[in-house]
């Protein structure tokens, strides 16, 4: 199955090159990166128009500040069956998870598929900050504030007819209230691959310290819409905080690509 990689980017430079080098090394070839820019203070337009690779498809999102709306376009621009997210500065953990993406979708017959995801250092991705571990899920675990990183998904293209696009609503937390979506339509198939899918640069706009109000209202008023309650917020936050009790110095050889 082909896979789409939907990259949103805005003053990406100088994470982007990695992100779109950790998607070259991908010993998978059914694979197309989709990146949907902004207009930024940085060179990241000069570098996109450099690249010239046939795997790439790159657009200018000229209508929104919301890069939810990006993320839409970008699935809308995709001709793969499955749709994976890379943020502009993180990476795949290694250079077979596409491959093994494509495995756990044939094995499981599955509709979405995630999995684990390292958070590291800003500048130095072997630092690891804090990890995610994969864990099978549970639906009722929902309603206790957990939830799989947005990063790690993987879904076939089809869900999206089915339960809609990512909401506008919202600047930080609309993978969160698209997240609960995904997970509460009792008709979808949805698995943990129980591998590491990624390692993700800490702050960024979701992790930056100086949004934390903002998306904990965000989070909030999500939670309500879906008719949980506070509680669900507050194991939220507390499992965030349990998976700082897991830093570590990454070994991995792939890494010293980057």
């Amino acid at each position: 199955m082909k896979i789409s990689i939907i990259t949103v980017v805005k003053n990406g430079m100088p994470h982007l090159k990695d992100s779109i080098k950790s998607f070259d090394l991908q010993k998978y070839y059914k694979k197309e990166l989709i990146i949907i820019y902004s207009k930024s203070k940085d060179s990241t337009e000069k570098y996109l128009k450099s690249l010239k690779n046939s795997k790439y498809k790159i657009y200018k999102d000229n209508n929104t500040g919301n890069k939810f709306d990006s993320i839409n376009l970008g699935i809308k621009k995709s001709s793969g069956k499955i749709i994976g997210i890379l943020h502009s500065d993180d990476i795949f953990f290694s250079n077979n998870i596409l491959s093994k993406i494509n495995e756990g979708f044939n094995k499981y017959n599955a509709d979405g598929l995630y999995g684990g995801v390292y958070y590291s250092s800003r500048h130095n991705l072997k630092k690891i900050l804090r990890i995610w571990k994969p864990s099978k899920f549970k639906r009722e675990n929902l309603y206790f504030g957990w939830m799989p990183p947005h990063v790690s998904l993987f879904l076939k293209k089809k869900i999206f007819t089915k339960i809609g696009f990512y909401s506008n609503k919202y600047k930080i937390s609309s993978d969160y209230e698209f997240i609960l979506r995904l997970l509460l339509d009792k008709t979808l198939l949805i698995r943990s691959t129980n591998f590491y899918h990624n390692i993700m640069r800490l702050g960024g706009e979701s992790t930056r310290i100086k949004d934390f109000f903002l998306k904990l209202k965000e989070d909030y008023l999500i939670i309500k819409s879906f008719n949980f309650t506070i509680i669900t917020l507050f194991f939220k936050i507390t499992l965030k905080v349990n998976q700082l009790f897991n830093k570590k110095l990454l070994d991995n050889k792939y890494l010293n690509n980057f």
